[in-house]
């Protein structure tokens, strides 16, 4: 029999990674917890009257946690395997006054809840989408600097926003501190790479995650996998270094997970991979986040 999954409510919150930070729940390498999370906007937005036309007064992406990995030291890693995803019957849509990749064109703000039912997003009275959930916060307590919830960065942190980081995908992560300090939330019932307006489909939800300690097992950044693929991540203010980023560490997992020379890594990667700008919502002001996507050859016929 499976043992019962610890819960942190979303009463547990925080705004920064910071190693300072107090844990809310200890657990071993193993264990399954369930995350409750809030909204990006902490549960403000609750009609279409509501606007982001005003700063959030703490601050915006809270994620539910931190937690303390048990045994959990900087030479280890953590591996974080996306259970379930349990969405919310509403979520939100926003566009802010001047702000997102048509800032010219944005004149108005403007908000759209929208009702999430059995995996379909009710857009309007005639246009529906499929729900595609996943988790936009996830990380550990930098060794250093603590950094706001909104900002990526070598620990996982805010807005990987990555598709990929949904149910069934296993996120590694590198551990700063000793315990970890794990926390998740920003969850989107659907968001498209780019989140152009920089605003997802907004949901509060209900995260099941088992996480395992990798001890001795380093990673400097956070990477994915999958059934079908490895992922591997960078962020930077400038696109051409963050693009860099997450083809250097797929030439790296390669030669590692399949035992080649960087030369045959690197001609593998181009001719499989594919290097995707996923985070572009204000090139200049906030790190545009990459992603290199390997199809795993297990999966490779023919």
């Amino acid at each position: 029999m499976a043992d019962t999954p610890k819960e942190v409510d979303r009463s547990h919150i925080i705004y920064t990674h910071d190693r300072s930070a107090s844990a809310v729940l200890d657990i071993d390498s193993g264990e399954t917890v369930v995350f409750e999370t809030h909204d990006a906007r902490t549960g403000t937005i609750r009609s279409n009257q509501d606007l982001l036309d005003h700063p959030h007064p703490v601050g915006s992406n809270p994620a539910t946690g931190p937690i303390w990995i048990r045994e959990a030291q900087p030479v280890d890693s953590l591996a974080v395997e996306i259970l379930n995803i349990e969405l919310p019957e509403t979520a939100f849509l926003a566009v802010k006054k001047n702000v997102g990749r048509l800032s010219d064109q944005a004149h108005n703000f403007a908000t759209r809840v929208s009702e999430v039912q059995d995996g379909t997003v009710r857009f309007s009275s005639d246009l529906r989408f499929p729900a595609r959930p996943m988790v936009g916060v996830m990380g550990t307590a930098p060794a250093l600097q603590a950094v706001e919830t909104a900002f990526p960065g070598a620990h996982g942190g805010g807005n990987m926003d990555n598709r990929y980081v949904t149910t069934g995908a296993t996120i590694h992560l590198p551990v700063g501190v000793p315990g970890a300090l794990f926390a998740l939330g920003d969850v989107h019932a659907a968001m498209g790479d780019g989140e152009i307006t920089m605003v997802g489909l907004e949901a509060a939800a209900r995260v099941t995650a088992r996480i395992r300690l990798l001890k001795g097992v380093t990673t400097s950044r956070p990477w994915i996998e999958s059934n079908d693929h490895w992922i591997t991540t960078g962020d930077d203010s400038d696109p051409a270094t963050a693009l860099k980023i997450a083809a250097e560490e797929m030439v790296s997992l390669l030669k590692s997970k399949l035992r080649l020379s960087f030369e045959d890594a690197y001609m593998l990667m181009s001719a499989t991979c594919d290097v995707q700008i996923y985070q572009a919502c204000d090139p200049g002001n906030f790190p545009v986040t990459t992603r290199a996507v390997f199809p795993r050859l297990d999966r490779i016929t023919g």
